[in-house]
Parts: C-alpha cells; sequence; structure tokens
C-alpha cells in the first residue's frame, strides 16, 4: 500500500487513535535501576520537549524508520549516556542500520543543543545524567505504546501529536522548486 496520498495517512493516524497498545506491567519496563520521577520531568520539560523533536526529526530523515529502529536507537543512545556515567566515553551503536541513523540524526541534534545553551544562552551544558534519565523516560514511554505489530509506528505518532502543530504543518506543506 502506497502511503502518497494524505488521505490514506489520515485514516493511518485515526486507526492509530484507536489501537490499543500492548499491556506492559511496571516490573518489565527497561532500565529499572534508574530513577525518573514526576518532578524530574515537570523540571527538565524543555529538555525532553527538545528529545522529543529531535527523536521524531531524526525518524523523519532517516528513510524506513519504525518504532522497532526508535527503541533500539534509544538503547543505544542510553548505553552511551550509562558509558559516560562511569567516566568512560565509549559509544554504542545500534545494530540496524535505520536505527544507527536514527541515533546519529539524534546524537547531531544533541550536541548542537548543547552548543547554543553555551554559546548563544551562556547556560551550562545539560548533565549527561539529566540526559540519560530523559532517554530512559521516553524508551519507557516507548515501551507503554507500541502496538506488537512488526512495523508499527504507534510511538512515532504519539512523539508527534507531542511535537508543536506548526512543525507538523510544515511537514505536509508541498515544496516548489523554481
Amino acid at each position: 500500500m502506497s502511503l502518497s496520498c494524505p488521505l490514506e495517512c489520515e485514516y493511518l493516524q485515526e486507526a492509530h487513535k484507536r489501537e490499543e497498545p500492548v499491556a506492559v506491567s511496571e516490573k518489565e519496563l527497561g532500565y529499572p535501576d534508574i530513577q525518573v520521577t514526576e518532578e524530574f520531568i515537570r523540571e527538565h520539560e524543555e529538555l525532553l520537549l527538545f528529545c522529543i523533536y529531535s527523536l521524531v526529526q531524526a525518524a523523519s530523515r532517516t528513510p524506513g524508520a519504525i518504532d522497532a529502529d526508535v527503541m533500539t536507537a534509544l538503547e543505544a543512545l542510553i548505553q552511551t549516556h550509562r558509558t559516560l556515567e562511569s567516566g568512560l566515553v565509549y559509544q554504542t551503536r545500534a545494530e540496524n542500520r535505520i536505527a544507527a541513523g536514527v541515533q546519529h540524526s539524534f546524537t547531531a541534534s544533541l550536541a548542537n543543543y548543547q552548543k547554543v545553551r553555551e554559546e548563544r544562552e551562556a547556560l551550562s551544558p545539560v548533565r549527561n545524567a539529566e540526559i540519560l534519565a530523559t532517554l530512559v523516560f521516553l524508551y519507557r514511554v516507548g515501551q507503554q505504546n507500541q502496538n506488537g505489530r512488526p512495523r508499527g509506528r504507534m510511538f512515532l505518532d504519539l512523539l508527534r501529536h507531542m511535537t508543536p502543530e506548526q512543525d507538523r504543518v510544515d511537514e505536509r506543506a508541498p515544496s516548489i522548486i523554481l
């Protein structure tokens, strides 16, 4: 089925709204040793929104990206930041090329975000522990928002709906080359 028609995409998005995610128990949530509280999320809302936006952009720039690829990229990112917490600099790479593309794009966006914080806003960079906790939170949200289908995009659709409306309008706007 071709998704070239905007109407087909709308039907799929409407269908996703009616789907029930596969149930995941509290014990099955990933990275139980990393605590992420509601207070942390409230205090780091800007970082969370940036990460959501960057994941959506990374997935949209990576042809063929689905929920499983985003989850694999998040796992690699979490392992990388976990290693940084121990003082070692080692980047874990996602095993499949699509997930690696999402990971690479997200990592570049995060580096740019840190640079802008330091140079333009004269703010200190976001601490690695804060990035790690935010990535773990997103991973858990992903675990709880998947439909169990091999090519599912339920998690990505949820993240898209969390980004500013203007960005979704811009994505659909046709480009005219003169």
